[in-house]
C-alpha cells in the first residue's frame, strides 16, 4: 500500500473510526485501524466484533494494498502531524508503515491486514431514510435512559419500532426511568420494524451527527443495523430479545400536577446535586398550591429552594434521584414542563409543554 492524502482529511476519519476500537479484547488486531487503499479511495475501519465504523475518503493511490496499525499510535501521531500532505507507505514483508511529511518520517509496526475482520457488506436497499437532525433530536430525548447494567442486555439498548401508521418510536428504560419519542414518517418503510439497538452504538452515532448535515440511510438485517452518513458507515449487532411493553408503567390517573419553567427547576436541581449524599443521590420536592419546594438535609449541609408553579390537585412530597431528574430536564426542548404525580412511590410523568412527541417517566426514590 502506498498513498498520499492531506493530513486534515486523514485525521478527521481517524478520529471518527478509532471510536469503535476494542478497549478490552485479548486480540491485538481489534485494537488496530485497518487501512485499505484501492483505486484512489482509502477505506479506514475498526471493530470490536459487535460494533464497527468504516470511513472512506479520496486519496492519491500509488499502490493498492492494506495494513492494520495499532489505533492509539495512529491517533496520537495524526493529532501532532503538520497540516500538509502525508505520504503513507506500507512494507508487507516487515508489517511496518512509514508516514512521511516533509523531510521527516515516522515508522509504526503493524499486523497483516488479511487477519483483520472483514467489514460486513451493506444490504442492497436502505430500510429507512431519515434527516440527521430528526434522528439526533429523537436520540436526545431518550438516550439518557439507557441502562449500563450489562447483566440485563435488553435495557442497554433503545427499542426502534415503526407502527402500521408509519410512526417511528424510540424507547429506552433502565427500570427506574423511561423515555419515549415518536415522529410521524413522511415515507414509512415497506415493513414494520421492532428492533433493539445497543446504546453504545447510538451514543457514538449521536456524537458523529454533530459534524454532519445530511440524510441518514439505515439498513437492517436479521441481526445487524447499519447507519450511513455521507462517507461514514456505522455497523452494529442488534440486541436479541423482546423489549418490554412500556405502556404498562404509564399511570392511568394522577394525584396532582405542576407546570414549571425548565430553566429555574434545572438550576435548582443542579444546586441541590452539590449537596446530596453520593450513595443515594436523592432529593425531595414538595408539590403544593404555593408552588414547588426542594429540600433535604445531609452531613454536608442543607438546602431549601422555593419555585413558582401552576399547581392542581392534592399536595404531595416525592423523592427523586437528582441525577436522573437533571437528565430528564436536560433532554427537554420546551421552556416549561408539566410534572404529573400518581403517588409517593408510583411513577411520575414529565412532559414538555406544547409538544406531544416525547415524554419521560421517573420512579420516585423510596426512603
Amino acid at each position: 500500500m502506498h498513498l498520499t492524502a492531506p493530513r486534515d482529511k486523514l485525521n478527521t476519519i481517524i478520529q471518527i473510526t478509532q471510536r469503535a476500537v476494542s478497549q478490552r479484547s485479548p486480540m491485538p488486531l481489534l485494537s488496530c485501524l485497518h487501512f485499505e487503499s484501492k483505486d484512489d479511495l482509502l477505506f479506514l475501519s475498526s471493530t470490536d466484533l459487535e460494533f464497527g465504523i468504516r470511513c472512506t475518503i479520496p486519496v492519491n493511490t500509488i499502490v493498492n494494498g492494506s495494513t492494520a496499525i495499532p489505533a492509539k499510535y495512529v491517533t496520537s501521531l495524526f493529532s501532532r502531524l503538520p497540516n500538509e500532505d502525508i505520504n503513507i507507505k506500507c512494507d508487507i514483508a516487515s508489517n511496518t508503515t512509514t508516514f512521511m511529511y516533509g523531510e521527516s518520517e515516522v515508522v509504526l509496526n503493524g499486523y497483516p491486514a488479511d487477519e483483520f475482520p472483514v467489514f460486513p457488506s451493506l444490504p442492497e436497499n436502505p430500510t429507512l431514510v431519515l434527516n440527521q437532525n430528526q434522528l439526533k433530536n429523537m436520540l436526545k430525548h431518550v438516550i439518557f435512559a439507557v441502562s449500563n447494567e450489562e447483566h440485563r442486555p435488553i435495557f442497554t439498548g433503545i427499542n426502534f419500532t415503526v407502527t402500521p401508521k408509519g410512526t417511528l418510536s424510540l424507547v429506552a428504560t433502565d427500570i427506574r426511568r423511561l423515555a419515549l419519542c415518536e415522529e410521524k414518517l413522511v415515507t414509512p418503510p415497506e415493513q414494520l420494524i421492532n428492533i433493539i439497538v445497543p446504546g453504545k452504538t447510538l451514543n457514538e452515532l449521536y456524537r458523529i451527527l454533530d459534524a454532519v448535515d445530511d440524510n441518514i440511510y439505515i439498513y437492517i438485517t436479521d441481526n445487524k443495523i447499519f447507519f450511513t452518513i455521507d462517507n461514514i458507515c456505522i455497523m452494529s449487532r442488534l440486541i436479541a430479545g423482546q423489549f418490554p411493553d412500556y405502556r404498562i408503567v404509564i399511570p392511568e390517573s394522577y394525584i396532582c400536577e405542576a407546570r414549571v419553567p425548565v430553566s429555574s427547576l434545572l438550576d435548582a436541581a443542579e444546586r441541590a446535586s452539590l449537596l446530596v449524599n453520593t450513595n443515594r443521590n436523592v432529593f425531595n420536592i414538595n408539590f403544593s398550591p404555593s408552588g414547588l419546594m426542594i429540600y433535604f438535609y445531609t452531613e454536608t449541609g442543607r438546602i431549601r429552594e422555593e419555585l413558582a408553579a401552576e399547581f392542581t390537585g392534592e399536595p404531595l412530597d416525592v423523592g427523586f434521584n437528582v441525577r436522573f431528574f437533571i437528565d430528564v430536564l436536560k433532554s427537554m426542548d420546551s421552556e416549561e414542563v408539566i410534572i404529573k404525580l400518581s403517588g409517593r412511590e408510583s411513577p411520575s410523568l414529565i412532559i414538555p409543554v406544547d409538544d406531544e412527541r416525547y415524554f419521560s417517566i421517573l420512579v420516585p426514590a423510596v426512603p
